[in-house]
């Protein structure tokens, strides 16, 4: 979906608020910055959130989520380029590392109730990094059921045990389990490049496109039924 010269802007500018400022940048910040009025800076952010590119807080025009970036405090704290940020799940707190291109950290906690890790990311990827896992709970073609949620249940893990454990007393039925450096692959390969305005939103076809690209090709990375009718 191509977007407008303006609504790229902004989307460029809410990336960059986040990583110079640690925080969501307001709409007095993002018109001041690209020279146009409120009106249309909310006007941008409506048409964003509809398209799914964003989250706004509810009843307001203040920005909730951008991924990988979340303005409210989350699971997965990401300091990178001196900046304390926070990640929506594992693959976006990856994600942050990845679209700054400088060092980072991240401070999380496993399975969300489990032990809390600290995982150093360097411009290459995880460095020294214990042999963790991601587990992504809901298949992706169920994700714009409820995006919030299917990336709240993207998390890290110690191993197999511990997801199978976690997914019978959490009741979730065991999703798809990926090695962390191939998640890493993933934040490189979708956030690594988005920190510019881009001229259209990525459909589907690219995020299908862009899971085969690091054999993430199975039917739960599949944004359509794969099943024959």
């Amino acid at each position: 979906m191509a977007l407008s010269t303006l609504d790229a802007a902004v989307r460029a500018a809410i990336n960059e608020g986040f990583l110079e400022h640690g925080a969501a940048p307001t709409v007095d910040e993002l018109a001041h910055q690209l020279g146009v009025d409120r009106d249309a800076v909310y006007e941008t952010l409506r048409r964003l959130a509809g398209h799914g590119s964003i989250a706004l807080r509810p009843a307001t025009m203040d920005l909730w989520s951008a991924p990988p970036f979340s303005a409210t405090p989350t699971l997965h704290r990401v300091d990178v380029a001196g900046r304390s940020l926070w990640g929506g799940c594992a693959w976006c707190a990856l994600g942050i590392c990845a679209m700054a291109g400088s060092p980072g950290t991240i401070r999380t906690v496993l399975g969300g109730d489990g032990a809390e890790i600290v995982l150093e990311v360097g411009t290459a990827g995880p460095v020294a990094a214990p042999p963790l896992l991601v587990h992504f709970a809901v298949p992706a073609r169920r994700w714009p059921e409820s995006l919030a949620y299917a990336c709240s249940t993207i998390l890290f893990f110690s191993d197999e045990d511990a997801i199978a454990e976690w997914c019978a007393r959490r009741r979730l039925p065991a999703g798809r389990t990926v090695p962390l450096e191939q998640v890493w692959r993933l934040a490189v390969a979708w956030y690594g490049g988005a920190r510019g305005p881009a001229p259209h939103l990525r459909h589907r076809s690219d995020l299908e496109a862009t899971f085969r690209s690091i054999g993430l090709d199975d039917d739960f990375f599949a944004l359509k039924d794969r099943s024959p009718i």
